[in-house]
């Protein structure tokens, strides 16, 4: 393949996923149309196929380059809590720092965080955030004994990890403003603390 095909083939893909994040950000996974996707990135439903396999291999493309990303910014925003409450280190998330990555993450993907709220049950979006809500769990679980030598039957740290998760995807997807969202991580970090203190005193 020559430069220039390469070139080409290059900014049919990338104009395809811009496409296709407007059209998820709009009407979520199930009501995304792939006719309009081709539509509006103004090449064939044939070209589509050349580069995804299906609107779920679209839909990846998408939401990885957040997703493979945005898991390890929460785990390690509820680390730095746990290691407060824990161990004493470090001030508490405050308003006036985001976590490590987030910023430069919303501004190239301004719009992942909407499509995962609206699509939280998608199995892909599932498939991402489940595996790293099991590693915070545990986590949590594993601090709670280490503490105290309380043994959790997993549920509290479960269901901790998954509210927390939430929590933070939907700030993400309902502020834009970079103050406003490290205002409103700083509260859902200190709701966060009073559950992790909560479980760990259990």
């Amino acid at each position: 393949m020559s430069r220039k095909a390469q070139t080409d083939s290059g900014e049919t893909k990338r104009s395809l996923v811009a496409s296709a994040t407007e059209e998820f950000a709009e009407y979520g996974y199930e009501g995304a149309s792939l006719r309009q996707i081709c539509s509006k990135a103004g090449v064939t439903t044939g070209a589509l196929y050349f580069f995804f396999d299906s609107k779920e291999d679209l839909f990846k493309s998408v939401v990885s380059p957040l997703m493979t990303e945005f898991p390890s910014i929460l785990a390690t925003w509820i680390e730095h809590d746990l290691s407060v409450i824990c161990d004493g280190k470090g001030e508490p998330t405050n308003v006036e720092q985001l976590p490590d990555g987030l910023a430069e993450l919303l501004e190239q993907y301004p719009l992942v965080p909407k499509i995962v709220m609206s699509n939280r049950d998608n199995p892909v979006i599932k498939g991402y955030l489940d595996a790293k809500v099991d590693e915070i769990a545990q986590s949590i679980a594993s601090r709670a004994e280490r503490k105290d030598g309380h043994t959790s039957d997993g549920f509290s740290p479960r269901l901790l990890a998954t509210m927390c998760a939430d929590a933070f995807i939907e700030v993400l997807a309902n502020d834009d403003d970079l103050d406003v969202i490290a205002r409103h991580l700083s509260e859902v970090s200190a709701f966060v603390r009073g559950g992790l203190e909560a479980t760990l005193k259990k």
